[in-house]
């Protein structure tokens, strides 16, 4: 078992319960914010204890890719997700979340121009119809989209699209350079895009006046979800395989679900669980890859 793998899913998993938490006091914006301007700062100071001058290996137009990259995968992904949460519960979003690699496999196929085999294409079809069984809780009619969860879901939805761009469009400027060094530095990028959407919003009002639960699901967000988690995700890659290590992600939204039955008092849905398990089964279909 890798530990390290193990212990980024959970705090993964638990990062949605902590934004909805958060969420009852503080703007997204705000959260998002203070999530990535700490998290930002604690693997800044991880990669300068390793490296000091690690800034001087991106040249003017790497620094262009990382604010588009920072711009997609911080700031659009997490934006999407933190709005949808105003709507939505954080059980629908860990399993709807769940769906990002059958969205970068077709991005594969459309951009890279990667083969989509019979197997994968049934994958896909799984994965989408229970995402449409989540969105949907069931219920065949135009009359899901008066909702206000429907609407919730389909930004996270959208979320994971802003993710796929972030990782097609990324995968061959981030293989160039060593992972942390990049990571840390278009964090520190979306986290100046989100201060500078922040102090134009006045979100900063009312620090002062948060209540400690708050405090805890930003310092959890931001040195757990944001530093930490990067941190064993790397550690493990360098150990294992990445497809093994990658399986570990099918646990994230039980890790969520768990979390959000406890934490939150949140209902389990037999039509959700149901979506959300053959959700995970297309894509273990679309991403498994294929015997030698």
């Amino acid at each position: 078992m890798s530990w390290p793998a193990l212990g980024a899913i959970t705090v993964w998993g638990l990062s949605f319960i902590a934004t909805k938490m958060a969420l009852k006091e503080l703007h997204p914006f705000t959260i998002l914010a203070l999530r990535f301007g700490i998290g930002a700062l604690f693997l800044l100071l991880v990669q300068l204890r390793q490296e000091k001058g690690f800034l001087k290996i991106f040249s003017p137009r790497d620094w262009v890719s990382m604010v588009l990259l920072a711009a997609f995968g911080i700031v659009g992904h997490t934006l999407l997700q933190a709005y949808g949460l105003l709507y939505t519960t954080a059980i629908d979003t860990g399993w709807i979340i769940a769906i990002q690699p059958v969205f970068i496999t077709i991005a594969g196929r459309l951009f890279l121009g990667e083969a989509i085999t019979a197997r994968k294409l049934v994958g896909m079809v799984l994965g989408f119809s229970g995402i449409f069984l989540i969105i949907s809780k069931g219920i065949l009619s135009l009359s899901i989209f008066h909702f206000a969860s429907t609407f919730g879901d389909l930004l996270v939805l959208t979320s994971a699209l802003t993710w796929t761009v972030f990782t097609v469009g990324g995968r061959g400027f981030l293989a160039r350079f060593p992972p942390l060094a990049a990571i840390s530095t278009i964090m520190t990028l979306g986290f100046l895009i989100l201060l500078m959407f922040n102090s134009v919003t006045g979100g900063w009002r009312g620090l002062l006046h948060l209540s400690p639960a708050t405090w805890a699901g930003i310092l959890f967000l931001g040195i757990f979800c944001s530093g930490l988690a990067y941190l064993f995700w790397y550690s493990a890659l360098r150990k294992k395989d990445s497809s093994t290590v990658g399986m570990y992600l099918f646990l994230e939204p039980f890790v969520t679900l768990i979390g959000a039955y406890i934490l939150l008092n949140e209902e389990v849905q037999w039509v959700t669980l149901g979506g959300g398990v053959l959700t995970l089964f297309g894509v273990y279909l679309t991403t498994r890859k294929s015997p030698a």
